[in-house]
């Protein structure tokens, strides 16, 4: 008999019940809308740190206690041999080796400080793909004796793509060590430090000028994808970690995923202030609902409906305009979601100067998220129907037919 009351009262009151339906839809398109948009912006930035990282790195012994100054030694052996056991591990895309060492980048005018990459012309591209996008003059690296750097550096240097310039390093047994390589590419980055700095070159052009040949600081790998991480790490640290360091980039970039997870506490926080907008507004639609119907419940509670029968009547009309609600949100929101994912929105200069993060911004559907904002739809609902319903329940009966006459 309830149930016939509730619905019955639904479609009698349409109009407030429309207007809860509306707000709990609202709630639910922001909450679903902003909630993809954070998925998806955690899930550009952890693909391109994974990319540019790789998903586990294998280096020397004792090479992470002298990163920061770029060494050279510690070093490790680099020849196809050593790369085709890696490229048959299970899950491996792509087997990445990587030098990275300062040098000192001379031109005509001016000798700058240089912050120096080199690897395989197919890792730069799966690398800096991004860069590859960024390019204003010349190309991107396509063979031996070549390097791209940012604008900020050519034009210090005076020099464009096409022309060449003397790398200044010592090598790695100490000696002074010079190449003159052409200047591929020249390209824009809003990133200050990448575009004044970094240099990224041909992996075995640097090998000569340190005398490394064979020889690389460290061995990136890229994985088919992100979940199997936990399968492939423990199988390379068992198969490499007696002779080398095997870490992962979870253990690389720990403050990096760390400031990700803080980042949370401010979608929270918006999510609360969602939410208490919304269940206010819910709360005096459904107060009014009520006053409106107070003889209709005055009459019942007369027959005999108990107080609590009259808060399971409120609470389950919430719970029912609560689900229309929830469902016509994610109606709108969901597929907007899928779209955007599919065509990603170029922010421009916004994004393009963060560190490692090109300008597009995509939206992700997570199954995890949806779900929790589906449930916060039906909750607000059927929350803000609690203090009305607490409310008319209180009321008693004569009461009730004796103020309204």
């Amino acid at each position: 008999m309830l149930i016939r009351l509730a619905l019955r009262d639904i479609r009698k009151m349409w109009k407030r019940s429309l207007a809860v339906i509306a707000v709990v839809a609202v709630s639910v398109f922001l909450l679903q809308f902003g909630g993809s948009y954070v998925d998806g912006f955690r899930d550009k930035v952890q693909k391109q740190a994974v990319r540019e990282s790789g998903h586990m790195r294998i280096a020397a012994k004792g090479y992470d206690e002298k990163i920061d100054l770029l060494p050279l030694e510690p070093n490790m052996p680099w020849s196809e041999s050593f790369a085709d056991s890696l490229r048959a591990l299970p899950d491996v895309k792509m087997v990445r080796p990587m030098i990275r060492f300062g040098a000192l980048a001379n031109s005509p005018e001016r000798t700058l400080e240089m912050q120096l990459v080199a690897t395989t012309i197919e890792a730069a591209k799966s690398i800096w793909g991004r860069l590859d996008r960024a390019i204003v003059d010349g190309a991107f690296l396509d063979g031996p004796n070549q390097i791209i750097l940012g604008s900020n550096a050519a034009k210090l240097l005076d020099i464009k793509a096409g022309d060449k310039i003397i790398l200044l390093t010592s090598d790695v047994y100490g000696g002074m060590s010079a190449v003159e390589p052409v200047v591929r590419g020249v390209f824009k980055s809003l990133n200050e430090d990448e575009d004044a700095t970094l240099v990224i070159g041909e992996l075995g052009t640097v090998q000569k000028l340190l005398a490394m040949e064979n020889r690389v600081t460290s061995v990136t790998l890229e994985l088919e994808h992100h979940d199997k991480l936990d399968q492939a790490a423990p199988i390379v640290k068992k198969l490499f970690g007696d002779n080398y360091q095997v870490t992962t980039w979870r253990e690389d970039q720990a403050a990096f995923i760390q400031l990700l997870d803080v980042s949370e506490i401010g979608i929270w926080v918006i999510t609360i202030i969602i939410l208490t907008v919304a269940s206010l507004g819910m709360i005096n639609t459904f107060m009014i609902s009520i006053l409106e119907r107070l003889r209709e419940f005055g009459t019942l509670r007369a027959v005999g409906l108990l107080p609590s029968q009259l808060v399971q009547l409120v609470l389950f009309q919430g719970a029912v305009l609560g689900f229309i609600g929830t469902i016509l949100g994610l109606i709108l929101s969901v597929p907007l979601t899928f779209y955007l994912n599919f065509n990603p929105i170029d922010l421009g200069e916004g994004l393009q100067g963060m560190q490692g993060i090109d300008s597009l911004i995509w939206w992700t559907f997570v199954p995890r998220t949806t779900i929790k904002i589906a449930i916060l739809g039906l909750l607000i609902s059927t929350l803000a129907s609690v203090y009305p319903a607490y409310w008319a329940s209180r009321k008693q009966p004569v009461d009730i037919l004796r103020e309204l006459g």
